[in-house]
């Protein structure tokens, strides 16, 4: 606790003085601290294998909610058709497309086409923490906010579903068939929607019951969030991550009479949790992360980078123009170079290749991938995204 305390400090002093994204700073004060800790043959005790559950359980469920809950609503659902098949369809053409020039790129019988799938959905999910607060403080439009926000919201909640499945089948717990695979993903994902829709239906009433201030709102979102993904998981085996999802979106929205008064209050306080997990991510990917990854993996590293640059490119552009037949809203032809460019990997890629079972013979090449691509967008493509848009004049 100490180490991530320090570093997030450090990082906040960083940034003060180095015009850095605040999580890409994290990151390199924690591999920084990493080399410290090596150098003077210290054991901090902290490995990759170590934080599994950490990551699932415990910063995750927090990040999607506080993600969910603090998104204008109101955007959010003018735009909801072009977030769904961005999240869907773009996400699915990214990890295949991902997954084939990475399969037939890397050409090695350790590297089966399910590991380059596996991989495929794990650098598909985007995470826009940096490139949002860039946004904000250009004042970029709100609709490009809502599309990048709504669209990596929904993305990491199908990712996360898609990347359980194919675990699944990679350790041989389930059958590698397209229609079971298809119906299992479905049951998951819709599974999931309808528990947390109906547990956030079920905390927006009880809230009538309840004298609603700020510590009880908190103390009751927080049970929300944990319960949702917890009886999710455990009690109806269906994605916690989507439940949490909807169980936020729900409890929001049907909550909003209770909420209102309050509800600058709890935004602000679920921005500061949210915050808090996002230091925890980013400092452990700095003091997980190891030279090795990069001297043994940097060919697949570098092809995963360009195959899930391709896929994004293609995703996006696809998506948008299939956006016209399901009802979506017409998007400024200047967005999708941002929503491509923007498409950061973070939080959901680096808990994904962390939970990665060991019995997975390719793991450590997934992770190592996993955590490339992460640095490689924080690195590259968030530092020079503000000048994108300043060039497309948003």
């Amino acid at each position: 606790m100490l180490i991530f305390a320090i570093t997030g400090i450090a990082g906040l002093v960083v940034i003060r003085f180095i015009k850095l994204p605040y999580s890409l700073a994290l990151v390199l004060l924690g591999f920084l601290l990493s080399l410290s800790i090596q150098a003077f043959h210290w054991d901090s005790g902290i490995r990759a294998s170590n934080f599994q559950d950490l990551m699932l359980f415990v910063l995750l469920p927090v990040l999607i909610f506080e993600a969910a809950f603090v998104l204008d609503s109101k955007l959010l659902f003018k735009f909801l058709p072009n977030v769904l098949t961005l999240a869907t369809i773009g996400l699915l053409v990214s990890t295949v497309l991902t997954a084939v020039l990475l399969f037939y790129g890397i050409g090695h019988p350790g590297f089966p086409f399910i590991a380059a799938l596996i991989t495929g959905a794990v650098v598909s999910a985007t995470d826009p923490v940096a490139v949002v607060a860039q946004l904000k403080a250009l004042k970029a439009p709100a609709e490009l906010n809502v599309l990048i926000e709504g669209e990596s919201l929904f993305n990491d909640a199908t990712a996360i579903a898609l990347f359980t499945i194919l675990v699944s089948i990679g350790i041989g717990a389930a059958e590698p068939d397209v229609l079971s695979g298809l119906v299992q993903f479905l049951k998951i994902f819709f599974g999931g929607v309808l528990v947390g829709m109906l547990m956030g239906c079920m905390f927006a009433f009880a809230l009538k019951l309840l004298t609603v201030n700020v510590p009880t709102l908190v103390l009751v979102s927080l049970v929300l969030a944990y319960g949702s993904f917890y009886i999710g998981e455990h009690f109806f085996h269906v994605s916690g991550i989507v439940a949490v999802l909807f169980a936020a979106i729900a409890f929001k929205s049907h909550g909003r009479e209770a909420l209102s008064p309050v509800e600058d209050d709890i935004h602000t306080i679920w921005e500061s949790i949210g915050f808090i997990a996002n230091v925890f991510v980013f400092v452990l990917l700095g003091l997980v992360v190891s030279v090795d990854m990069f001297t043994e993996r940097w060919l697949a590293i570098g092809l995963a980078v360009i195959a899930a640059t391709v896929a994004r490119f293609i995703a996006v552009y696809s998506s948008t123009s299939l956006s016209r037949f399901t009802l979506g809203q017409t998007i400024d032809p200047r967005y999708p170079p941002i929503m491509i460019w923007g498409g950061l990997r973070g939080a959901v890629t680096i808990a994904l290749v962390l939970s990665l079972p060991t019995e997975l013979p390719y793991w450590w090449t997934i992770q190592s991938i996993g955590f490339g691509v992460v640095l490689f967008t924080l690195i590259v493509q968030a530092t020079t995204n503000p000048l994108l848009v300043k060039k497309l004049q948003i």
